[in-house]
């Protein structure tokens, strides 16, 4: 017994020191041209499917069919994942195509997955894959429609594809208007006034200082973005200010509509709304709640530039900012901590209010 233990400590001995000579010498080639041998290509998509089924289990997967959502997805996947994984009606990308392991081309696999193993991948990445993990952890709202996207993938042309990324052109083909073109009007509209989802944000309204100050924040990581993040570090200074000016010269539009957005029921709320215009005109002095309007508006009020206009955007966006800023999961310019105070105080139903009261006023 004892002499066998002995042979097996120096069995395992003599392979702890094949495989570092193996390392140390460099022999074994890591060369992504080769790919993988097909029996470790196996052991990996086998060992990859089971930690995602595995850690995916008790993800709650919101509804997937709001207007606007596959659109919206389709436009982050364009800029964060085209690359790779390739567009209806296209074969997988060349560059991509020398990756080892080649990413999938999802316009054939994507309905392979279950809704929430797709975000857990889209969330966290695959390591050892080139999959990268989202560029903004705090924010898995923003991952929501690229699943959605995902999800309708399979079946989708390439003519139903570039219908959901619509805009084509400004008009004038200066570098500005291409830009905005490209990267902005499928969101936000030409004119920074459309409403593709009710999570996108209108710019039309806001003031130059506050639209460069994001995009800034955006640009250094401030901000926590996924989607905003990556488009605002390809920007230089110049390009940041011509953007917030652009926008900031744009008209802005009427209030949100109810029926688009799902919200018939609270715009018969009347103690809902009542509540929401004390907080955003008057405060709560018991509860030590400033008002909103001060720094946000409405009023003829001088206010700082560095503040954003808040009348006519999207309850479920103002909502969802109050709850990243009372979680410290949104980030933002110099300015944000203030309201981080405000936010802790208010519950659900005072964020739902203040998000349904400036919704139903119209912008600037």
């Amino acid at each position: 017994m004892i002499r066998r233990l002995k042979e097996l400590s120096i069995l395992v001995l003599l392979l702890i020191c094949v495989g570092a000579v193996i390392v140390v010498s460099g022999i074994f080639p890591i060369k992504a041209s080769s790919g993988h041998w097909p029996l470790t290509a196996w052991v990996l998509d086998f060992a990859s499917d089971r930690s995602v089924a595995f850690h995916s289990r008790g993800i709650r997967v919101p509804p997937l069919d709001e207007p606007g959502m596959v659109s919206l997805g389709a436009v982050i996947y364009e800029t964060n994942c085209a690359f790779c994984h390739g567009q209806p009606g296209k074969s997988l990308p060349h560059v991509a195509r020398g990756l080892t392991p080649s990413p999938p081309l999802l316009t054939a696999v994507a309905d392979e997955k279950e809704p929430q193993e797709l975000f857990y991948i889209v969330q966290h990445g695959i390591k050892f894959t080139g999959m990268p993990a989202w560029p903004a952890q705090e924010r898995a709202d923003e991952i929501w429609p690229v699943i959605a996207f995902l999800q309708a993938l399979p079946t989708m042309d390439a003519a139903s594809y570039e219908a959901h990324l619509a805009p084509t052109s400004l008009g004038d083909g200066d570098s500005l208007s291409t830009y905005v073109t490209a990267h902005c009007a499928a969101c936000h509209g030409f004119a920074g006034d459309k409403r593709l989802n009710r999570r996108i944000p209108m710019l039309a309204g806001q003031s130059k200082e506050y639209l460069l100050q994001t995009l800034r924040a955006y640009r250094a990581g401030e901000r926590k973005s996924g989607v905003m993040g990556p488009l605002a570090h390809r920007l230089d200074e110049r390009q940041l200010s011509q953007l917030a000016e652009y926008f900031s010269q744009q008209a802005g539009g009427g209030p949100e509509s109810t029926e688009e957005f799902g919200a018939a029921a609270d715009s018969a709320d009347t103690a809902l709304h009542a509540r929401g215009k004390t907080l955003v005109l008057r405060g709560d002095d018991a509860a030590k709640i400033a008002s909103c309007a001060d720094c946000h508006g409405p009023g003829e009020v001088s206010r700082c530039a560095h503040y954003p206009t808040l009348a006519g955007q999207p309850a479920w966006y103002i909502q969802a900012q109050l709850e990243l800023l009372a979680k410290r999961q949104r980030g933002g310019g110099v300015d944000v901590t203030l309201m981080h105070a405000i936010a802790d105080k208010l519950d659900e139903r005072d964020r739902r209010a203040v998000a349904h009261f400036y919704s139903r006023l119209p912008t600037p």
